[in-house]
């Protein structure tokens, strides 16, 4: 069994941007198919609790053991991968601006490398022997470093 190190799971419910999106989705659906006649606004509406369904569902977790990263972005993810420390090439621990960046939250896709994130404009980005990059959002960003630190030098 895999000993854990460091544990983190983030959910764009811990925004408050999301709670107004719902609310506001909530307020407004069923007043506009109330006043509407056509099946389009409803499709809408129902396109609009599904997506909110889905943003709620997502989770990041990221585990550091001493086998490597173990990242999981539910529910894109079904099972959880691994990097392995041997696969790294060095990491840091960084701002970043997630729309400049990256175009936004959730899994985003770059020409030398990926993103996951969830939410804020911290994260440690990790840079493989590959020539690739995989960046992680952490609300800990600095003790994920830290402790990623300890764990390469054994």
């Amino acid at each position: 069994m895999k000993e854990l190190i460091f544990f983190e799971k983030q959910k764009f419910t811990q925004s408050f941007w999301m709670w107004l999106l719902v609310i506001l989705a909530v307020i407004s659906g069923p007043i506009i198919c109330f006043f509407s006649t056509s099946k389009i606004d409803v499709y809408i509406l129902i396109m609009s609790c599904l997506i909110f369904i889905f943003m709620y569902l997502c989770e990041l977790k990221v585990k550091l053991s001493k086998e490597g990263i173990h990242y999981q972005f539910f529910p894109i993810h079904l099972k959880s991968y691994t990097i392995k420390f041997e696969e790294i090439d060095s990491f840091e621990e960084l701002k970043y601006s997630p729309i400049g960046d990256y175009g936004g939250w959730g899994i985003r896709h770059r020409f030398k490398g990926k993103a996951y994130n969830i939410s804020g404009n911290q994260g440690v980005k990790i840079h493989l022997k590959s020539g690739r990059h995989v960046l992680f959002g952490s609300q800990r960003s600095k003790e994920f470093e830290q402790v990623l630190r300890e764990l390469m030098r054994q």
